[in-house]
């Protein structure tokens, strides 16, 4: 196993809850574009990740993603808008930080506690709340009206 990936394993086991680490190794920039496509930011700023042949997925309770990427001796950790959200709804909430943390598990993992997670799950489940609000707003709403049908038109003689 490659050493980043052996430090996104030990960093997941150390972060509250139950988080679990899926290495990801790109081959073409394309298949890294799969993964940072989601990275929550604000509206399409998305952070400037030069292509890297490692990163890891960290899947956490409740569909959390954690994407970390190598960067100049330390990793990158950006949140990942959960798959059940759309970017419609949580590109108008504050963003959750990405922050850069040391390569070393236990540091990594305090700082992704301290200062990822709290913003990351607040911002979450005001997400969710958005989403079911406008859910149920969309339930309760009356039908709209069919569009008129267009009028004959005119006889001429």
């Amino acid at each position: 196993m490659h050493p980043f990936h052996l430090f996104a394993h030990q960093a997941a086991e150390r972060l509250p809850g139950t988080w679990a680490a899926q290495p990801r190794s790109y081959d073409r920039r394309l298949d890294q574009s799969m993964d940072t496509g989601r990275i929550w930011t604000p509206w399409d700023d998305r952070p400037g990740l030069a292509s890297r042949l490692r990163a890891a997925l960290l899947l956490g309770a409740d569909g959390l993603l954690l994407y970390l990427v190598e960067h100049r001796h330390r990793a990158l950790v950006c949140p990942v808008v959960p798959l059940d959200l759309h970017e419609d709804i949580t590109d108008h909430l504050p963003t959750p930080p990405s922050v850069a943390v040391p390569l070393d598990p236990v540091r990594a993992a305090w700082r992704i506690t301290d200062r990822v997670l709290p913003h990351y799950t607040a911002a979450v489940a005001d997400a969710r709340e958005a989403a079911a609000y406008l859910a149920a707003r969309r339930a309760h709403s009356p039908a709209p009206l069919p569009a008129p049908l267009p009028s004959p038109p005119a006889r001429t003689r």
